[in-house]
């Protein structure tokens, strides 16, 4: 049997969902072209790595009991689907016209794809946690879908903003 520790804290858990999704906007509001903040760095954590962290979070949230090698191989699986994702966005928009939209739009094309790739993670993370017990088989389908729905998520806000 895997090793697993005690039923985690969902109001805690609940709680760290939500200032992480906050820190995430926070980060790129702070991360406007006037800012003394303003990094690349920054930008791909906050799109990227934090997403990923939430997705993990959610999946910790709803799965009981908490089996580690588990959600280890989530944030594999789910970083490899935000690299497969990240460069078919980066192939999709290559023939798109060149120029800066502004400070604006790039706020708000960030804020979308932050939340492209939080939602296409989370929800079936979430739900994966949700199956875990009752329904294995659901869980393993949601776990391989969070790939795909953060492609046609990210994709389609990439192409569109």
């Amino acid at each position: 049997m895997a090793t697993s520790t005690r039923t985690p804290d969902t109001r805690t858990l609940s709680g760290i969902l939500i200032g992480l999704t906050v820190l995430g906007i926070a980060l790129l509001v702070a991360n406007m072209p006037s800012s003394p903040l303003r990094s690349g760095n920054l930008e791909l954590f906050a799109i990227f790595a934090l997403p990923l962290i939430i997705s993990l979070v959610a999946y910790i949230r709803f799965a009981e009991p908490v089996v580690w090698w588990e959600v280890a191989l989530l944030g594999v699986w789910g970083a490899l689907g935000i690299a497969l994702t990240t460069f078919v966005g980066f192939l999709a928009t290559m023939g798109t016209p060149g120029g800066y939209p502004g400070a604006g739009a790039e706020l708000i094309r960030n804020i979308a794809l932050f939340f492209a790739g939080t939602l296409g993670l989370s929800i079936p993370y979430g739900l994966a946690g949700r199956f875990r017990r009752e329904h294995p088989q659901r869980t393993v389908v949601s776990a391989l879908l969070g790939s795909v729905l953060l492609f046609i998520l990210f994709n389609v806000v990439a192409v569109a903003v």
